[in-house]
């Protein structure tokens, strides 16, 4: 791709920065991811590429236990990414978690992994080393008839 044209390119971790501003710094080796987050959304958009090298290289235990290659890159080139949702971060001096949506569609299908990822600072570089994924909260359904007492309360972000 041409250099000029990749520099106006936004960046598809969502920053609203150009990609050589932004994730391409970090996937090019020029320099470390400095957060957690900064790693999290370098992850992703590797993964938009399908750079498994990448991923591979920013990983430790206990991620690598069970990583796959090969698995991971013919997974990520049947996959069409739709946009990444950063939910909260947070650093405690060399570990750090970063809870995020990642939407993308496989096959025509629309689907999201919703995950509280572990990283951890070795040597002045961050690393994933786990990720907890969370389930999506089953909608429920409360019919209440019109002469029915409304003595509850509805938490709508439980």
């Amino acid at each position: 791709m041409n250099g000029d044209i990749l520099l106006m390119l936004s960046c598809l971790c969502g920053s609203n920065k150009n990609y050589t501003e932004c994730c391409g710094i970090y996937i090019n080796d020029q320099v470390k991811p400095e957060t957690p987050e900064k790693l999290m959304r370098s992850r992703y958009t590797a993964y938009t590429q399908a750079n498994i090298d990448y991923i591979f290289r920013t990983m430790k235990a206990p991620a690598l236990n069970h990583f796959n290659a090969e698995s991971a890159k013919q997974w990520a080139e049947t996959v069409q990414w739709l946009g990444l949702e950063i939910i909260r971060s947070t650093i405690d001096k060399t570990k750090g978690y970063v809870e995020f949506i990642a939407h993308f569609s496989v096959h025509g299908k629309n689907d999201t992994i919703h995950e509280i990822s572990e990283f951890h600072q070795l040597n002045e570089q961050w690393y994933y080393v786990d990720g907890k994924h969370e389930q999506a909260k089953p909608y429920v359904k409360v019919k209440i008839g019109r002469n029915d007492p409304f003595d509850f309360d509805i938490d709508r972000n439980n």
